[in-house]
């Protein structure tokens, strides 16, 4: 079994300030992150953590992830656009 992908409460809070096309189009992707094995060989780990530990990139939006290896889950904290996100 892989590790489980959950969202924050901040993190659908973002998720619903969206544009649906936009929201349907990372919904999606976090589906297909769940069914994989390992989805931390698909993300990108952060230089500075200052938020999270990983980051995964749905077109110009960047999924801002937390690690809990003992608990295989990968908490999604932060969902925005590449521009604002890092801040």
């Amino acid at each position: 079994m892989g590790f489980r992908i959950v969202l924050s409460v901040e993190a659908k809070k973002d998720l619903d300030q969206l544009d649906l096309k936009i929201a349907k189009r990372i919904i999606k992707k976090l589906i297909w992150l769940n069914e994989q094995p390992d989805p931390r060989k698909l993300a990108r780990i952060l230089r500075q953590p200052a938020t999270g530990d990983l980051r995964f990139r749905v077109g110009d939006y960047r999924l801002i992830a937390i690690l809990k290896i003992k608990e295989k889950m990968i908490i999604i904290v932060q969902i925005g656009h590449r521009s604002k996100v890092y801040l």
